[in-house]
């Protein structure tokens, strides 16, 4: 099996997702066990087997094992697998008795024992509860640590929240950015910073002696811009007397969708190590366009966990990641910070940054409408909204006008909803 490893598999998994819960009748597998809670909705396929072979080969065996409990083969639509082949991931969709499914199957390797798994839930609580259906497997010493109660977390600036399971603290915040840690890994949200080229900081230096206080690099490219923003940070975080976080190995970058007022975007799948222990990352990062004082914007935001439970924890970051939320009058007061500079500054350009931070915020919009899953749509008659699943939503909204007779339901993008 090719090992795939890029991670907008991971936007498209809780896209994809179109779930149904099986029923009695659904036969499962020889040698494996269907783990169900009362309290929480779907399942978990678990079968374990002696061998320290390939998680990919392991993986590729467990989908054909299972393609009887989903009624035929299940359909890969991507994946993911760590270089040492020890975990494997894929995200499938497959049919029961007639309905469109789909879920995460995982396969882990070692201590002389392979394990494979498959779960699954419904689209409406799929976000809740994918870390408990994957704790529900337990004794393995690979998987990731639970994810309980949960609240709801304020930003200390009061810019954001985020919801938190236990053990997990918000470290960072400033004006709806954010950082956080826990047992999972750490998240970083929606961070940015101004960079100067090194031409124009040559110039600054030369022309008015003064030497740019932030990072100074070129928008070469988004690999290259994260490898010198790191940089730039141990050096702050040496001063501060903080460990540095050093970059071992790039895996893989992967070109993203661009927002306008960027000019180029990617997510960036890495490892470094800090304070002794490894750890794998998946960042995405935009580059701004370079302003006539040769000023430029860089923004990410990042997903982070020790390498030898990434796989398991991955799930929990993405939860964390999508809950995380920014104050309304945070945005407004972007919009009018900006457009203050530009009148400072003499730019004449106050819309087209107004219309960058639109950009930015409608970008976020659908990030979390994805990774939620959800559509709100419209009934024109009644005014009334509800969610149906993303994935569907064309086809659904398209079929209920064609019973109505006429254009009676209209999809809301979520973007489109916090700008009206």
């Amino acid at each position: 099996m090719k090992q795939i490893r890029k991670w907008t598999a991971f936007c498209c998994y809780l896209l994809w997702i179109v779930v149904a819960i099986p029923t009695m009748a659904q036969q499962v597998p020889n040698g494996y066990s269907l783990l169900t809670d009362p309290s929480i909705s779907g399942g978990h396929l678990i079968a374990s087997r002696g061998g320290t072979g390939s998680a990919a080969e392991l993986l590729a065996l467990g989908l054909e094992e299972v393609s009887i409990f989903f009624h035929g083969a299940p359909e890969v639509i991507a994946g993911f697998c760590d270089l040492d082949d020890r975990n494997a991931q894929a995200i499938f969709r497959a049919t029961i008795q007639g309905r469109a499914v789909g879920g995460v199957a995982y396969a882990v390797v070692g201590n002389g024992t392979g394990t494979t798994g498959v779960i699954f839930d419904s689209p409406q609580t799929i976000r809740q509860s994918l870390p408990r259906l994957m704790g529900l497997a337990g004794g393995s010493s690979n998987r990731a640590a639970s994810a309980r109660n949960w609240r709801d977390t304020p930003f200390p600036d009061g810019s954001g929240w985020m919801r938190l399971p236990e053990g997990w603290a918000i470290t960072f915040s400033d004006k709806g950015m954010a950082a956080a840690e826990g047992p999972h890994g750490i998240i970083e949200r929606g961070i940015w910073s101004q960079v100067m080229t090194r031409t124009a900081a040559s110039q600054s230096a030369s022309i008015a002696g003064i030497s740019y206080p932030g990072p100074v690099f070129d928008p070469i490219d988004p690999v290259s811009a994260m490898q010198a923003f790191n940089g730039y940070l141990n050096i702050v975080n040496q001063q501060r007397g903080l460990s540095p976080r050093n970059i071992l190995r790039v895996i893989e970058a992967s070109p993203a969708p661009l927002v306008a007022g960027y000019s180029q975007a990617a997510y960036i799948d890495y490892e470094y190590e800090t304070l002794g222990r490894r750890y794998r990352c998946i960042q995405y990062v935009m580059l701004g366009d370079v302003g006539p004082t040769g000023v430029w914007i860089l923004y990410t935001t990042y997903v982070a966990s020790p390498s030898d439970t990434f796989a398991q924890n991955l799930p929990v970051l993405i939860q964390i990641w999508s809950s995380s939320r920014t104050a309304q009058h945070v945005i407004q007061g972007r919009i009018e910070d900006a457009i203050k500079s530009l009148q400072e500054a003499g730019d004449i350009y106050q819309q087209a940054s107004s219309a960058r931070e639109n950009s930015l915020q409608k970008m976020h919009d659908q990030w979390i409408e994805a990774i939620q899953g959800t559509r709100i749509i419209e009934d024109s008659l009644t005014n009334e909204r509800r969610d149906i699943d993303l994935g569907w939503s064309k086809e659904i909204v398209q079929r209920m006008n064609q019973n109505a007779g006429y254009q009676r339901y209209q999809e809301i993008p979520l973007w489109q909803l916090n700008h009206r």
